[in-house]
């Protein structure tokens, strides 16, 4: 038995098309509450502010108790507050909103959320940006990015691309950091060892996870839709302890005690 948890929110509580509870995902929550069980909602969610984004899920049916996401932890990261960043309209408004100064030509940083739609003009441009900055940083580094039943580049990759083609490394925010999970890990007071982290995402959230000590469950409802699309592509070393369907498999595993 695990003592806590560690909670991924799109395509493992929530669906990416409609935004709906996936089967047995507020079910899940409810149980851990109810056994006290001690738990995070660790999301990327870099779309609105941390406060608005947890009521959407509390609106949605979860009772969540500990919830945590970038922005509760972007000002440890970034040092300057002219930057350039690049996301989705209400990325770019709640970074206004949190005292940032968006600057396109003197910026002081480089600051990539995700975004379907990112052309390759953008990509030169943050290429270009990149090269004259001396801090590059990714929201997070999520390996894919679903979207209305499409899967485009996530975050990471899209970092890793600005690394390759500027020689320059960068900094990461949100999931798989270690400052993240750490941030998150103080909340509750739980050795990473003691931690079964629940994610779609095998690349961007669960190796990480695993290289801090924690033990990993793969939902198929998200990112990845099948073993066949992951499992063989990964070390023995890297692979999940357990993998569901969807948080419906999650919570029958705990409720037999398996995990």
């Amino acid at each position: 038995m695990n003592k806590a948890y560690f909670i991924d929110v799109q395509g493992t509580l929530i669906d990416d098309i409609n935004k709906d509870p996936i089967n047995g995902a507020i079910e899940f929550i409810d149980t851990l509450n109810e056994k006290n069980i001690p738990y995070v909602v660790i999301t990327n969610n870099t779309k609105f502010k941390s406060e608005d984004f947890k009521k959407f899920l509390n609106d949605k049916g979860f009772n969540i108790k500990n919830y945590i996401d970038p922005f509760y932890i972007l000002n440890t990261v970034t040092k300057e507050k002219r930057v350039a960043a690049f996301g989705v309209d209400e990325f770019l408004k709640t970074m206004v909103d949190l005292g940032y100064v968006l600057d396109y030509e003197n910026p002081k940083e480089l600051i990539v959320s995700i975004k379907k739609d990112y052309t390759n003009e953008d990509y030169a441009s943050m290429i270009e940006i990149a090269l004259r900055v001396n801090s590059i940083i990714g929201m997070h580094d999520t390996s894919i990015y679903s979207k209305d039943g499409r899967r485009y580049p996530g975050v990471g990759a899209i970092m890793k691309m600005i690394k390759f083609a500027t020689n320059k490394d960068y900094k990461v925010v949100g999931k798989p950091s270690i400052g993240f999970f750490q941030s998150a890990k103080n909340i509750i007071n739980v050795d990473f060892k003691d931690i079964m982290i629940v994610s779609d995402d095998m690349i961007g959230d669960l190796i990480g996870a695993q290289n801090l000590g924690m033990s990993s469950c793969l939902v198929l409802s998200g990112k990845i839709k099948s073993e066949e699309e992951i499992l063989s592509t990964l070390d023995e070393k890297d692979k999940p302890n357990f993998v569901c369907k969807d948080m419906g498999g999650v919570l029958n595993l705990l409720n037999k005690g398996e995990i």
